[in-house]
């Protein structure tokens, strides 16, 4: 598996899929996930307040072919109330996401920290919560984990944190391939500029340790 740090703004975005998480207790959504609306004319904010989606915990819907982002997919993941928000909900969000991907075998992945730089988590935990979810899902398939490129993007000043919840998950993680991409190695951020030079540097390595368990298993 292959991680990628980035600014990318909704439209600087070129994967197969883009997964959002969104809070129930957000309306219109915001952060990351609010940006993408924004781009799609309100159409994240028009099924919420259509009742096609609420986002209460683990609901999803997906959508095809998006209009003005090029990914091919979009799926929308419910993550609770933003208020109760836990890491214990982002291990198994993370857990399900790779659930779904694996089952619409998708491997090219661009997916937002939730929340990131709001809530009461810190991004850290938030990061590393969530990437060890979606690791150990991906342990139903193992074939497929060399296969994955997941891409993280977020502000500039978010990227520090989101890189330190990945040596975190790098800690008790195994196998996996960790790149990190110099936010400036993009044609376009969030803010139009690039973000803090240590952002140049790799991280790689192999992962050995304890797994987190799902909630409830």
């Amino acid at each position: 598996m292959k991680i990628k740090i980035t600014t990318a703004s909704p439209d600087a975005l070129n994967h197969d899929t883009l997964i959002l998480g969104f809070f129930s207790d957000e309306r219109p959504p915001r952060g990351y996930c609010g940006l993408v609306d924004w781009r799609l004319n309100g159409m994240i904010s028009n099924a919420i307040a259509g009742g096609r989606i609420s986002g209460i915990f683990l609901e999803k819907l997906a959508c095809a072919f998006p209009e003005r982002i090029r990914v091919s997919r979009l799926l929308l993941f419910g993550l609770g109330a933003l208020s109760e928000l836990t890491y214990d909900k982002l291990y198994n969000a993370g857990y399900e996401m790779a659930r779904t991907v694996i089952g619409i075998g998708a491997t090219d992945l661009a997916l937002p920290v939730p929340a990131a730089g709001r809530g009461p988590l810190n991004l850290d935990g938030m990061t590393e919560a969530l990437l060890t979810g979606i690791f150990d899902g991906f342990e139903r398939a193992p074939e497929k984990l060399p296969t994955v490129i997941l891409e993280i993007p977020g502000a500039p000043d978010h990227t520090r944190d989101t890189r330190r919840g990945v040596d975190l998950f790098r800690q008790h993680a195994g196998g996996a391939d960790i790149e990190i991409l110099s936010p400036g190695d993009r044609t376009a951020d969030i803010t139009g500029t690039p973000g803090d030079e240590d952002s140049d540097n790799k991280i790689s390595g192999a992962m050995h340790g304890p797994k987190v368990q799902p909630v409830g298993n």
